[in-house]
């Protein structure tokens, strides 16, 4: 009984010995024709985007206009408002998905998950419009009218100007997310301040105002 029960313990770690064999063999052929995270090739971004029957017409973007290469920027000027300045650290995102304003109240800043000011798409640049010391630097933004001009020094030494196109105020609760922020097929400029009435128990205004510019050269 002894011998039987013998024959069968090595008869089953014999079996378990096969198995843990062919269970190797399979892992092996396999991941020589499966990709792994290790060996999947990343497709390339895709630069331009083919026109084809199955996209829709605002899926079709033509950049139109002078397009200029990314370079962050360095210095602001804005004759008509008389607003010269200087670019602070870049700016992100809160926590809760707001965007960053500027620390200082005497520099602007550029919102740096979009396109920098002269590349295809719309750059956002803000800043304050006041202090508890007085004006800011874009006290005299809302005096902005179509035509008048903005320009950008950028990093790599050009430059980039840009025309305004228009001036709009929206209420903060009603900020038009896309239209600022959404894709576009030239090189745009998004100018954002505070305006309206400021409500001291929130400490914040009840406007945003926002200064449309494009690209000229």
């Amino acid at each position: 009984m002894s011998k039987f029960l013998t024959k069968c313990k090595v008869l089953i770690s014999a079996n378990s010995s096969l198995i843990l064999l062919l269970a190797l063999f399979i892992v092996l052929v396999g991941s020589t024709l499966v990709p792994t995270s290790e060996t999947w090739i990343k497709p390339p971004d895709v630069v331009v985007v083919e026109t084809t029957s199955s996209l829709e017409p605002a899926e079709l973007l033509i950049a139109k206009g002078p397009i200029m290469e990314k370079a962050e920027p360095t210095r602001l000027y804005i004759p008509a408002a008389n607003i010269e300045t200087t670019f602070e650290q870049s700016l992100g995102l809160n926590e809760d998905r707001t965007i960053q304003v500027p620390d200082s109240y005497d520099k602007v800043g550029w919102y740096q998950y979009g396109p920098t000011p002269g590349e295809l798409g719309p750059a956002v640049i803000l800043g304050h419009v006041d202090s508890r010391d007085g004006p800011a630097v874009f006290y005299r933004l809302g005096q902005l009218t179509v035509g008048d001009e903005i320009i950008i020094n950028r990093a790599d030494g050009t430059v980039a100007r840009f025309e305004v196109t228009s001036l709009e105020r929206h209420q903060q609760n009603g900020f038009p997310t896309e239209l600022v922020y959404g894709n576009i097929d030239h090189a745009g400029l998004r100018i954002i301040t505070c305006t309206g009435i400021f409500i001291r128990g929130e400490q914040r205004y009840t406007h945003n105002l926002i200064v449309f510019a494009k690209l000229v050269e």
